[in-house]
């Protein structure tokens, strides 16, 4: 049976036809500064002369870089307190010592103070004048004598600066051929009107872990469309999200509510906002009924958007409206989100969590699993509803359910799927003790790092959606599996068991 369509770009689970529907294509900013490249360890020079961190614009606008920040971990950071412009699709260069002679032979453009590039896990962060992070990147042994290629794959064939061709006599050992010089492997980035490839691809794939304190906000954008899953504890926390990435007055295709907590739901009011000139598709959540005044108020502003006849609103007791348990939208850049039905019986407003699995344009590279706060109860049903087989339950990333409480998560649940790594969405000081002891202690029997929104800020993931492509991780700070102050042992007997 043929489905309704939906997004104008989905296919229900009983059918992969799907109306396709020109979305407005994402453009870039001038304010799309990257870090393209970190040499980190170099061989030539001592790490004081040899260290450098590149910065590339994928804008469309001339950038000028004052007053942005860099900082790593454990030291003071450093601000740029001069104009230096970056022009669209060019790149500029810091370094620890600005004299080719003894640096390597590479052309700095700016001398940095106050960061040192450990060699043994670090971690570098650019932030543009406002304090919004504009990229990072970690790493925990850099390659010795070459740069950590961070994001220079969006660039097109490299060109060349003058650099001289050994090292001169001023500098350490005998001369020696300027291998590791960026000056000979400097990329030019072109203006996204003249590339002769889009930029980003139109397959790539982008899921940010918004931290929105203690709550859940997921941001998933591919090819023009948009998705939300949850939007966190306050209209405000999603707000500076909304401004930062620029999406007042654009449309989200889909908001998928996992369940009726307002650390979910708070946010979402934010999309309805006049102010905000925000068009919203599709809006999925299960309609249970609540007594929750702020939860009313949402659903009366989805109710005006339903008889206006500008939104369309879903159950995800019946996510395709056929009485199928799974509905699958595609995305316009081929990801596809596999919305499942929650325990019809569950018990409180966790266990009826529905579960999404998302899978990007090449499934090869890319998959995660979001199920709200799901406990136990719920978990124990998506394995008994068939989700194991279809959409399948193994993937690469699993966003940890209940913020990282030990009753989201059991040794069958990591068993069947077998991630490579967990997110979880809290807030630094939160009375539940998150994350507990008890679900960390999991995550490492099974061999599985994490990431936390609390301590490592916003958890951006990226898949290029090209076959053999591996999706990245970046973070605003931080490394893998911190602690943070308020976990704790969880004495609820479900854990303790």
């Amino acid at each position: 049976m043929r489905c309704a369509a939906l997004l104008a770009i989905s296919a229900c689970s009983d059918s992969r036809s799907a109306l396709q529907h020109a979305l407005r294509q994402p453009t870039l900013s001038g304010s799309d500064v990257i870090i393209s490249r970190v040499m980190a360890d170099p061989s030539l020079v001592p790490d004081d002369r040899g260290e450098w961190i590149e910065l590339a614009n994928l804008g469309s606008d001339s950038t000028d870089l004052r007053g942005w920040q860099l900082q790593s971990a454990r030291d003071p950071g450093f601000t740029i307190a001069r104009s230096l412009v970056v022009p669209p699709g060019e790149t500029v260069m810091l370094g620890r010592n600005g004299d080719s002679t003894v640096n390597g032979g590479v052309h700095v453009d700016l001398v940095y103070t106050g960061i040192v590039l450990g060699n043994s896990g670090d971690w570098v962060v650019l932030r543009d004048a406002t304090g919004v992070t504009a990229d990072s990147v970690e790493w925990d042994v850099p390659p010795t004598g070459s740069p950590i290629d961070h994001r220079s794959d969006r660039s097109v064939k490299p060109t060349t600066r003058p650099a001289p061709a050994t090292a001169p006599a001023s500098s350490v050992g005998p001369p020696v051929p300027n291998a590791e010089s960026a000056a000979t492997t400097t990329p030019t980035l072109r203006p996204r009107a003249t590339s002769t490839q889009p930029l980003p691809s139109p397959r790539e794939l982008i899921v940010r872990v918004l931290d929105v304190g203690q709550g859940d906000a997921i941001l998933i954008r591919n090819g023009g469309s948009t998705v939300l899953v949850d939007g966190g504890p306050t209209p405000y926390a999603l707000g500076d999200h909304l401004d930062a990435l620029g999406l007042n007055g654009s449309t989200i295709d889909a908001v998928i509510l996992t369940h009726a907590h307002a650390d979910h739901y708070q946010g979402l009011r934010e999309l309805f906002a006049s102010r905000r000139h925000i068009t919203v598709r599709y809006f999925w959540e299960n309609q249970d009924p609540s007594p929750n005044v702020t939860l009313q108020k949402l659903r009366d502003s989805i109710a005006s958007r339903v008889r206006a006849g500008s939104l369309t609103y879903r159950d995800t007791d019946d996510p395709c409206v056929n009485g199928q348990p799974i509905c699958t939208v595609t995305l316009k850049g081929g990801a596809r989100l596999h919305i499942m039905r929650p325990d019809p019986d569950g018990h409180g407003a966790n266990n009826r969590s529905p579960a999404i699995k998302l899978v990007g344009p090449d499934s090869a590279s890319f998959t995660m699993w979001m199920a709200g706060d799901a406990e136990a109860e719920d978990i124990g049903w998506f394995t008994r509803a068939g989700y194991r087989g279809s959409p399948g339950m193994r993937v690469d990333v699993l966003k940890a359910d209940h913020h990282g409480s030990c009753n989201g998560v059991t040794d069958l649940y990591l068993d069947l799927l077998k991630p490579s790594l967990v997110v979880a969405s809290l807030a630094a000081a939160n009375d539940y003790g998150h994350m507990h002891s008890q679900a960390k202690a999991m995550y490492s029997r099974h061999g599985v790092p994490w990431y936390r929104t609390d301590q490592n800020g916003t958890i951006t993931l990226r898949s290029p959606g090209e076959p053999g492509s591996r999706y990245t991780v970046s973070v605003e700070r931080g490394g893998k599996n911190m602690p943070g102050p308020s976990d704790r042992r969880s004495s609820s007997p479900e854990c303790e068991r």
